[in-house]
C-alpha cells in the first residue's frame, strides 16, 4: 500500500499556518505541524482530530525555526512517520523587531533569522526529504517583498530576500535529482495575531504599517486556499503569488515574463473596531489537484463575481478603429462608452457583461485595422469606426434575462472583434465557458484552436500516427506540435 500524502507545516499554531494545516486535513494530507507556541500547536491538531476523526494523522512538535540542526531533525522525523514529504509550507514568520537605526543588529536581526534564514534552512531540509521522488516547497512570504514598507523595513528586506532566494533556488530544485516546485506566497496584511497586535498597540503605528486603520483585512483561510492553489500541475516553479488587499491574485514576476492577475474571495475583515493578523507541481503522493480545485471553486466564482463589480464606473475605455491603416498605432484610438448601471440592469435578454481579464494581440489585429476582412477597401471604409481586438478572456458581471449556461462570476473566452476593451456587452451564444480567467486561455483561443480543430475534427488522428506539420514555427504550427506530444505521441 503507498504511504498517503503528507506535508509539513511550520509556524502551525495561528493565523495562515493554522488555516494551510486546517486546508491540507480537507484535503486528507497526513501532517507534521510544527511552532515555537506549544499549547497553540496542540489547540490546532485537536481541532483537527475533533474534525476528521481518524481520516487525518496529525504530528506536532515544538519548534524554533531558526535551529537549523532541529529543523532538519524535524523534517527528517517526519519521513520516518509518514513514509515521505509531499507538501512543505514553509510559514513561521514574526514581525518587525527594534529600530534598525537604533538599536544593537541582535535586535533586528532576528527578523531576518526567522523570516528568511529559515526558509533556506527549511528549503534545504525540504528538498533533502523530496530529493528523488518531486514535492512542492511553499514558503509564505509577503506583499512587503515589492513594496517599501518604511515602518518595517528589516521585516521587508527577510521578505523580499525569500521572494528572490524563491525564483533563484526554484530553478536548480525543478532539476534532477530534485524535481521539486519551489513557490512563494506574498500577501498583503492577514487578519492574524501578528497584524492584530500592531492595530491593539497603537492606532497611530497602525497607520504608520498599514497606511491606514480601516484595511479590510484578507482572511487567513483564503489566504491559505489561495496558496495550495500553487499545487496545481501547471504552475510553473518559482512562482509568486501576490494576493492583493482587495483580494486579487498577481503573479507579477512570473518565471516566464508576464503578469497574471485572478480575483479571489478574499474573505476579508475590516480592522475597524479592534485588533489585526499577520501578516508546482503537484503533490506527488496521490492527492489530486483536481480535488483541491474543486474545494475553492464555489469560493473563487463568488469572488471573481465582487471583483467584477468592484468600482464599477459609468463608463469604460476601448480600442476602436478609426482609419484604415496597418500601422495599428495611426489606425485607432481610445473612447469612452457607457456601461450598464451596477448589476447590469436593463441588459438584452440572452447577453452577458464581461469585465475583461485578458487580451491577445497577434498578426490579425493589423489585417483587421488595415480592412483586410471586409471584401474590399470600400466595404472596410463603410463600417468605421469598428471595435477592434480579436481574443479575450472575461468574468461574468452580470446576466441579462433568459440567458442559460453562464451565472455571475464564471470566466468566459471570446473572439469577437471588440477584445480591445475594457467591458463589453454581447450574445452569451458568443462566448466559452472557461474554467478560469488567465493568460494560457487567451493564447489558445486562436492558434490552439486551430491546432486542435485541424488535429482532432479534421484529421481525426489516433494515437501513434505520425504528422506533417508545415509553418511549425509559427503560432498555430508550435500549438499543432505541442498538441501532438501531449495528446497522441
Amino acid at each position: 500500500m503507498a504511504p498517503r500524502s503528507s506535508a509539513l507545516v511550520t509556524g502551525a499554531a495561528a493565523g495562515i499556518g493554522a488555516a494551510l494545516a486546517r486546508s491540507l486535513a480537507a484535503r486528507g494530507y497526513a501532517l507534521t505541524l510544527l511552532d515555537l507556541h506549544a499549547p497553540g500547536l496542540e489547540e490546532v491538531a485537536a481541532e483537527l482530530r475533533r474534525k476528521h476523526g481518524d481520516g487525518v494523522a496529525v504530528r506536532t512538535a515544538r519548534l524554533d525555526v531558526t535551529d537549523a540542526t532541529a529543523q532538519a531533525a524535524a523534517f527528517a522525523a517526519h519521513v520516518d512517520a509518514f513514509g515521505g514529504l509531499d507538501v512543505a509550507c514553509l510559514n513561521a514568520g514574526i514581525a518587525e523587531q527594534g529600530v534598525v537605526l537604533e538599536d544593537r543588529k541582535e535586535v533586528w536581526q532576528r527578523t531576518v533569522d526567522v523570516n528568511l534564514t529559515a526558509v533556506m534552512t527549511g528549503t534545504q531540509a525540504a528538498a533533502a526529504a523530496m530529493k528523488g521522488r518531486g514535492g512542492t516547497i511553499l514558503a509564505v512570504a509577503s506583499a512587503g517583498a515589492f513594496f517599501p514598507m518604511p515602518a518595517a523595513p528589516a521585516y521587508a528586506a527577510s521578505k523580499a530576500g525569500v521572494l528572490n532566494f524563491v525564483r533563484s533556488q526554484a530553478v536548480v530544485l525543478a532539476r534532477p535529482p530534485y524535481k521539486v516546485a519551489l513557490h512563494c506566497v506574498c500577501p498583503e496584511f492577514v487578519d492574524t495575531a501578528l497584524v492584530r497586535n500592531v492595530i491593539d498597540e497603537s492606532a497611530e503605528k497602525a497607520r504608520r504599517l498599514m497606511g491606514s486603520t480601516d484595511v479590510k483585512l484578507l482572511s487567513a483561510e483564503f489566504v491559505a486556499e489561495s496558496a495550495l492553489s500553487l499545487l496545481d500541475p501547471g504552475t510553473p516553479t518559482g512562482t509568486a503569488l501576490l494576493i492583493r488587499q482587495n483580494g486579487t491574485l498577481m503573479r507579477p514576476r512570473s518565471p516566464h515574463g508576464g503578469s497574471w492577475t485572478r480575483p479571489v474571495d478574499a474573505g476579508s475583515s475590516s480592522s475597524r473596531g479592534g485588533g489585526g493578523g499577520g501578516g508546482s507541481r503537484g503533490s506527488g503522493g496521490g492527492v489530486s489537484s483536481g480535488a483541491a480545485s474543486a474545494d475553492v471553486a464555489e469560493p473563487l466564482r463568488a469572488a471573481r463575481a465582487a471583483w467584477a463589480a468592484s468600482d464599477w464606473p459609468a463608463s469604460f475605455r476601448k480600442v476602436q478603429v478609426v482609419r484604415l491603416s496597418t500601422a495599428f498605432r495611426d489606425a485607432v484610438q481610445i473612447v469612452a462608452s457607457p456601461l450598464p448601471p451596477p448589476g447590469g440592469a436593463g441588459l438584452p435578454p440572452g447577453t452577458l457583461l464581461l469585465r475583461r481579464a485578458y487580451v491577445g494581440i497577434n498578426a490579425s489585429d493589423i489585417n483587421y485595422t488595415s480592412g483586410r476582412y471586409y471584401g474590399s477597401k470600400k466595404a472596410a471604409e463603410a463600417k468605421l469606426p469598428f471595435d477592434a481586438g480579436f481574443e479575450s478572456v472575461s468574468v461574468v458581471a452580470a446576466v441579462g434575462a433568459g440567458t442559460a449556461g453562464f451565472a455571475v462570476g464564471d470566466c468566459a473566452a471570446t473572439l469577437t472583434y471588440d477584445g480591445f476593451a475594457e467591458w463589453s456587452v454581447l450574445p452569451a451564444k458568443r462566448a466559452i465557458k472557461v474554467p478560469r480567467a488567465s493568460a494560457d486561455v487567451v493564447a489558445l483561443l486562436t492558434s490552439g484552436l486551430t491546432a486542435s480543430i485541424a488535429l482532432e475534427e479534421s484529421a481525426r488522428l489516433q494515437k501513434g500516427e505520425t504528422v506533417l506539420v508545415t509553418a511549425a514555427a509559427g503560432g498555430t504550427g508550435q500549438f499543432a506540435l505541442q498538441v501532438w506530444r501531449q495528446v497522441w505521441r
